[in-house]
């Protein structure tokens, strides 16, 4: 019988968890909904909060009281991380203005044929090139980033150079 207790326990204690966290929810929309604009953010905010609750749970205090305030620190800290991301798209945003401004994009017959010879890659060619010629990425990162190994990347995109150069002749 006592290792039937052992082994329930941490089931129990994951029940008690899922229990105190159905009974914040409530209120951290409340909390979020009166800090973020637009309100659909806060439900995003809530459930990120949710989440690090969850994946945090060996770590939440057990009293009431301090788990409740231990609740809200992660509350407050995902309010801040949404609101730094908040300032990083407005600068991004701004910054795309400004560049279109400057080189408005209009594309030409030239842009055309590139695009659509782009679009004749299969999906992973594509996107290495892509991320090797619009992201910068070096050849390896880029194989990185799709899942292949570097020398894969390597060949991938040389084929996929010589498939571009012989439709846009």
């Amino acid at each position: 019988m006592g290792a039937e207790s052992a082994t329930d326990a941490p089931v129990q204690a994951a029940a008690s968890v899922a229990e105190f966290i159905r009974s914040v929810a409530d209120e951290l929309l409340a909390y979020f909904a009166r800090r973020v604009t637009p309100h659909e953010d806060a439900a995003d905010c809530l459930s990120e909060t949710l989440l690090v609750l969850w994946r945090r749970r060996e770590s939440l205090p057990t009293a009431a009281d301090e788990r409740r305030a231990w609740t809200y620190g992660v509350a407050h800290n995902v309010l801040a991380a949404h609101r730094r991301g908040g300032m990083r798209r407005l600068a991004l945003s701004s910054r795309l203005r400004d560049e279109l401004r400057v080189a408005p994009i209009a594309p030409s017959s030239d842009d055309d044929r590139a695009i659509t010879a782009l679009a004749s890659l299969g999906a992973r060619d594509r996107e290495l090139v892509s991320l090797v010629v619009w992201e910068g990425l070096s050849i390896a990162e880029a194989g990185a980033v799709i899942g292949v190994r570097p020398d894969a990347a390597r060949a991938r995109y040389s084929r996929a150079r010589r498939t571009l150069r012989a439709r846009l002749k």
